[in-house]
């Protein structure tokens, strides 16, 4: 336990988002999470090839892929990535290179949430000017007294295995066969593939379903895991807090990629919260800002949403033909460069970085 009780800025949350806020800022910063940095993963980690590379963690990459294989009934379309690779990656080797370029400090305890502006803990209590809640789906300080409930609408649930089945493609299946109002997928990982069930309703009982789904595949599973994540942009500030990543809804929409959004936001956030402790920025001018960057998104958030509904509702022959229109040119070229670049940047040069935010859906 630390004997620090004051600081600069407290970030809740030492995944994705959180690390992705702390290796922008500097001063003294407490990073707090009660597991251990790249200890626990939740999801298949996937993303743009671009996104380690820009981040200085191109050795946690554990396959690259230039092709995605849809299958729905009856048909599989396949989408040509090679214009933007996508890679899967080691969850612990990825993290723990992003806590290695920090100088937070980092504090493994439990939040319990916010009193009296301070972040409330099981090894304390500890205050800052800035608190940013990168704690996840259930935002443990920006729901405060009411916790995040996904049993009321706007959360999914993925349901996933590591198993030995080696593959050479992303794979994912819409069939409500193998998991109604959602998808399936198959995510290689060098030796082996991650293979999960997603509810975009958010049942969180798919254990039954993805043993069937493994079973069809031929592949044994070695242990399961898996969490709730957000289907809908929530609030990116909430008085004096700041959201980030899945605290703040930013898991995108039918496909489900929250790491990018959460890495995107996340080095936005710290990259205002740099300038707020540098003393070039208020606070209230920093909210604002980064409330406005995230209000921007929104239009791209509906559209992957209406995508979403439709590939949970609509008839599977019907999904499956626009799918299909969409793995073709010119419709390929349009969309895939654009969800692809989604928080690309332009350049970085020193502590700063221009960012190119293509929201096209």
């Amino acid at each position: 336990m630390t004997a620090r009780r004051d600081y600069d800025a407290i970030i809740v949350g030492a995944s994705f988002a959180g690390l992705a806020v702390a290796r922008r800022v500097r001063g003294d910063v407490l990073l707090v999470d009660r597991h251990e940095v790249g200890a626990v993963q939740t999801s298949a980690c996937g993303t743009p090839l671009w996104v380690p590379r820009w981040l200085g963690v191109e050795s946690s990459v554990l396959q690259v892929h230039d092709r995605l294989d849809l299958r729905t009934p009856g048909r599989t379309i396949s989408y040509d990535l090679r214009a933007i690779p996508f890679c899967t990656f080691d969850y612990g080797a990825f993290a723990r290179g992003l806590l290695a370029q920090s100088t937070a400090t980092f504090l493994k305890t439990a939040v319990l949430g916010l009193e009296d502006g301070a972040v409330r803990t099981t090894a304390g209590r500890f205050t800052a000017p800035v608190i940013v809640d990168a704690s996840g789906w259930r935002g443990v300080l920006v729901n405060g007294r009411g916790p995040a409930l996904p049993e009321r609408g706007g959360y999914s649930f993925g349901l996933e295995a590591p198993t030995p089945l080696g593959d050479d493609k992303l794979t994912f299946v819409v069939d409500r066969r193998v998991v109604s109002r959602g998808l399936g997928w198959v995510f290689p990982v060098g030796r082996g593939s991650l293979i999960g069930l997603g509810s975009y309703a958010g049942a969180s009982r798919l254990g039954p379903a993805l043993r069937l789904f493994l079973a069809d595949l031929g592949a044994a599973p070695a242990g399961y895991h898996g969490t709730f994540f957000p289907s809908r942009l929530g609030r990116p500030t909430v008085g004096r807090l700041f959201a980030v990543g899945d605290a703040a809804g930013q898991c995108l929409p039918l496909t489900a990629e929250g790491i990018r959004p959460a890495l995107y936001f996340g080095d936005r956030c710290g990259e205002l919260i740099r300038r707020v402790l540098a003393g070039e920025l208020a606070l209230d001018s920093a909210l604002a800002d980064y409330r406005r960057l995230v209000l921007r998104h929104r239009q791209a958030y509906r559209v992957l949403l209406y995508a979403q509904w439709l590939a949970a509702h609509a008839p599977s022959r019907w999904f499956g033909t626009i799918a299909a229109a969409f793995g073709r040119w010119p419709l390929l070229a349009y969309w895939w460069p654009r969800y692809g670049t989604f928080g690309r940047l332009a350049h970085a040069t020193g502590g700063g970085s221009a960012v190119i935010a293509r929201t096209g859906a």
